[in-house]
């Protein structure tokens, strides 16, 4: 059966207050043990096979799956075995404004490492600020702070075209991952097709067909993002002239940096320098 494709609208720009978080067991136990949590949403990273009810709907879990159960949705399980979960409880700092959507029930794949890195992180930064002072303070709102970017990379992660490019990683998608790589660190080069398809091991066509699938832009523009990203930069902490900036970032001739950069940004270079400087007094 596929993940479900139910959803939690959860609020863009709301910070999420933790209520417990930690590392659990689970037992593989009566289904008809119920868990309902009436004020906070649960997350979880399952590391266990086996069958759990969101409500009414069922879906099968194996190790890695990400889920979320709703504020006073009931759930239950039927486990093969015994296993552990990585969990989180929590509430929005505050309701309305604008939402974003995210899967009750994932299957991150590759991606369950990273989850359980930054949930494990999120999980630490919530112990320490269990205390008082302003210390724990600071905890708690890293902590908030840490789970909504979570939070938000899954809902972008989990997205329809990133779940198709990332269903099945292969060779090719390890290869991807470098040429992007390739794309970050030597953006200032010329852009190369023909080697960085040959360092995938695929045809040029294919490789333009699969980067597209993948990050939804065509591997020109996604250089393109980048050089207007160091020129940005460029321009807001160094007072070099502009043709100079242009150069720096791999932006070629002045004419080419001031229609490109106002296309991205919808100002030109010298504006974004003047925006800068106003931002920092």
């Amino acid at each position: 059966m596929a993940p479900s494709t139910l959803t939690l609208n959860w609020p863009r720009d709301s910070r999420p207050v933790l209520l417990s978080g930690g590392r659990f067991p689970m037992l593989a136990h009566n289904p008809g043990l119920v868990y309902v949590t009436p004020g906070a949403v649960a997350l979880h990273l399952h590391n266990y096979a086996g069958k759990m009810w969101l409500g009414h709907r069922l879906v099968r879990l194996q190790p890695g799956d990400f889920t979320l159960t709703p504020a006073r949705m009931p759930s239950h399980y039927d486990l093969d075995q015994a296993g552990h979960h990585w969990c989180v409880h929590f509430e929005a700092a505050a309701a309305g404004g604008a939402a974003f959507r995210l899967p009750l029930h994932w299957r991150p794949g590759a991606q369950a490492r990273r989850i359980s890195e930054r949930l494990q992180e999120t999980i630490h930064l919530f112990r320490l600020g269990t205390g008082a002072g302003a210390e724990a303070r600071l905890a708690q709102l890293a902590a908030g702070a840490a789970l909504q970017g979570l939070l938000l990379w899954v809902a972008v992660t989990a997205g329809p075209r990133r779940r198709a490019a990332m269903a099945a990683p292969t060779r090719v998608d390890a290869a991807l991952d470098e040429v992007r790589r390739q794309l970050d660190e030597h953006g200032r080069e010329p852009l190369d097709v023909p080697a960085l398809a040959r360092r995938a091991g695929v045809s040029q066509n294919h490789l333009s067909r699969r980067f597209r699938a993948r990050h939804g832009m065509t591997l020109q523009r996604y250089l393109l993002g980048r050089r207007i990203e160091l020129a940005r930069h460029l321009l807001a902490v160094t007072r070099l002239p502009l043709k100079a900036v242009a150069i720096e970032a791999g932006l070629g001739n002045p004419q080419y940096f001031h229609r490109q950069f106002r296309r991205a940004t919808g100002h030109s270079p010298s504006e974004e320098r003047k925006l800068s400087a106003a931002q920092t007094v």
